[in-house]
């Protein structure tokens, strides 16, 4: 998965290189990849056709490349979309969302606050699966992205996540 983010970071990213962090870029390819690799029940979707949204909370770390990386993509037969929130009270409908490190004061409240819904919950901030009941958190690694994962929490939310993915992460489980 990583080896198809970075092909992918080269073609559709290289323009934006210089202006953000090569570490947010890889972030963004690996948001739209785990909308690939999870399953949400069928009532996380008002109809057939809506979209897969991606959200970002805090103040947004990846410029225009999430945006990029998504336009034209799909996942389970779903255009992909992105919107951006200042407070987890915007939040309508999500899919996956992306907690930023502004919100590091708020990340448990907010975690709290979208557990009863089938959202998938990433962060790269420190501690997010352990400590805070994030599904997924980034850790960078040298020049990759380590998965940290907690099925259960995902289980939890109704959310099924793909073998792959799980072979791939390290994974997290709270005592």
């Amino acid at each position: 998965m990583v080896l198809g983010a970075l092909m992918i970071l080269k073609g559709v990213l290289a323009p934006a290189a210089e202006q953000l962090p090569q570490e947010f870029q890889l972030k963004a390819v690996l948001l739209w990849r785990l909308a690939q690799f999870v399953d949400w029940p069928s009532n996380a979707f008002e109809s057939a056709e809506s979209p897969i949204v991606i959200g970002v909370i805090g103040r947004n770390p990846f410029g225009d490349a999430l945006e990029s990386v998504v336009a034209g993509e799909t996942a389970h037969g779903r255009k992909l979309v992105v919107e951006y929130y200042r407070a987890v009270t915007q939040i309508k409908t999500c899919h996956v969302l992306f907690i930023c490190q502004s919100e590091v004061r708020r990340v448990k409240s907010i975690v709290e606050a979208v557990a009863d819904r089938s959202i998938l919950t990433v962060s790269d901030l420190e501690g997010f699966t352990r400590l805070h009941d994030g599904m997924i958190r980034f850790l960078p690694d040298q020049n990759r992205i380590k998965l940290l994962i907690n099925p259960d929490l995902a289980a939890q939310a109704g959310l099924t996540l793909d073998a792959r993915l799980l072979r791939m992460a390290e994974i997290v489980r709270k005592p």
